[in-house]
């Protein structure tokens, strides 16, 4: 399939969980730990991400700074994002900010891939 997911997310274990299992889906998976080393992934290599994967709440440069940095670089990437978080202030917040597809912690990983795929097969 060879199209490529960001997995940005704080917490070691969902993103293990979610490397694992996108690249048993034959997806190219590169993670991030905070906003800002995702920010540089997305602006500074030359992969283009069909998907990101996006936790709202993190140290440093959280899900909702960078959703207000690339809405004012390229309001299209904010298509690509498919947010993940369980607060659900900060969900709302995305939505506000142009966010579609928001899922909610703890998530069910059929329902995240499914989410995926869509997202790869009919990108806006």
């Amino acid at each position: 399939m060879n199209k490529h997911i960001l997995v940005v997310d704080d917490d070691e274990e969902i993103r293990s969980l979610l490397q694992e299992a996108l690249e048993g889906e034959t997806f190219i998976v590169d993670t991030a730990s905070d906003g800002l080393i995702a920010l540089d992934k997305i602006t500074h290599q030359q992969t283009m991400y069909e998907v990101i994967l996006l936790d709202l709440t993190m140290p440093g440069m959280n899900g909702l700074q960078l959703i207000q940095i690339l809405r004012q670089r390229e309001e299209a990437r904010l298509h690509s994002i498919i947010v993940l978080s369980g607060d659900y202030s900060a969900l709302q917040q995305a939505t506000s900010l142009g966010i579609r597809q928001c899922l909610i912690k703890p998530f069910d990983l059929e329902a995240l891939l499914s989410s995926v795929y869509a997202r790869v097969e009919h990108p806006i």
